[in-house]
C-alpha cells in the first residue's frame, strides 16, 4: 500500500523531466508530503497526452459511478490499486483496458515500519532517478447532476522487493516504481494483459533504492506536514541494531 509521497521540485524541472508542459493555468507548487485521505491534485502524464502535465485527483472514480454521494465514497478505497487484480476488479478494468495508463511523478514516497505496537516512518526514494515515475491508471467521471467532468488516478502496488519488505514489514507492498524502460512502455506501447502483469509484476532493484528515517512530524495534528522539515533524517536510537536493514 502506498499512501503518503512527496514531488519536491519546481514545475520547470517536472517539464524538463518530462518533456511535457502544464496547462498556463495550472497552480502547481512542490509538495513535500501529501496524504491521499486528503485526495490532492497531483501532476500526472497519461498516455493519452503524454505532452501535458495535469494536475489530477488522486483516488480513482470509475465513470460508471452514478452519484457525487457515490464517487465520494468509491475513491476512499481506490487510492491504491494491486497490480495482479487490475484486470478482475470493477473499480480498475476499464480503465487498464482501455489503455488509461499514466505516470505519477515522484520524488520519494513513505512508508512505516511496525516493531511491536509502536510504528517508524520512513522516506524512500530511488539513488539513480531524483524524479521518478509510479505507474498509475485514470479515468473522467461526470457527475450526472453537474455534467462536470472530473479526471482521477490510482496509483499501482505490487509486491515488496527486499528492501521495502524490511520496512513496510507487516503488509510487504510497494508502489509499482518504473525504471526508464519500463516508463516508455507504460507511456507508448500498445500492451496486451499479460504484457502489463509481467512489466508491473518487475520489482524495482533494490540497490538502486535508499531511505531513512523521518520524524513523526508526518502525522502530526498540530503541525503542518506538508513542510521541508517532514523529510529531515531522525534518528530513532531502538532501530540502530537493525539499520542494515534499511539501507
Amino acid at each position: 500500500m502506498c499512501y503518503h509521497k512527496s514531488l519536491n521540485v519546481n514545475a520547470a524541472k517536472l517539464e524538463e523531466r518530462y518533456d511535457a508542459s502544464f496547462p498556463q493555468k495550472a497552480d502547481y507548487q512542490p509538495i513535500y508530503h501529501a496524504a491521499g485521505f486528503q485526495f490532492p491534485a497531483w501532476p500526472i502524464v497519461t498516455r493519452q497526452e503524454p505532452g501535458k502535465l495535469q494536475l489530477v485527483r488522486w483516488g480513482l472514480v470509475p465513470r460508471w459511478v452514478k452519484s457525487s454521494s457515490d464517487a465520494d465514497e468509491i475513491r476512499a478505497r481506490t487510492l491504491n490499486a494491486k497490480a495482479e487484480t487490475l484486470f478482475e476488479k470493477p473499480s480498475f478494468r476499464q480503465s487498464i483496458s482501455a489503455g488509461r495508463r499514466c505516470l505519477i511523478p515522484v520524488t520519494g514516497f513513505f512508508e512505516w515500519y511496525t516493531q511491536g505496537k509502536k510504528k517508524y516512518p520512513f522516506f524512500i526514494q530511488t539513488k539513480d532517478q531524483p524524479i521518478f515515475s509510479i505507474a498509475g491508471i485514470w479515468d473522467e467521471w461526470a457527475d450526472p447532476e453537474t455534467g462536470e467532468v472530473t479526471p482521477t488516478y490510482s496509483l499501482l502496488t505490487t509486491e515488496a522487493n527486499d528492501l521495502l519488505a524490511n520496512i513496510h514489514n507487516t503488509k510487504k507492498r510497494m508502489p509499482v516504481l518504473l525504471t526508464p524502460e519500463a516508463e516508455h512502455a507504460w507511456l507508448h506501447e500498445d500492451l496486451n494483459q499479460q504484457e502489463v502483469l509481467d512489466l508491473t509484476a518487475n520489482l524495482y532493484p533494490d540497490k538502486k533504492m535508499h531511505s531513512y528515517s523521518i520524524s513523526k512530524r508526518i502525522t502530526s495534528r498540530t503541525e503542518p506536514s506538508d513542510a521541508p522539515e517532514v523529510l529531515e533524517t531522525f534518528t530513532y536510537p531502538e532501530l540502530e541494531s537493525k539499520k542494515e536493514l534499511f539501507a
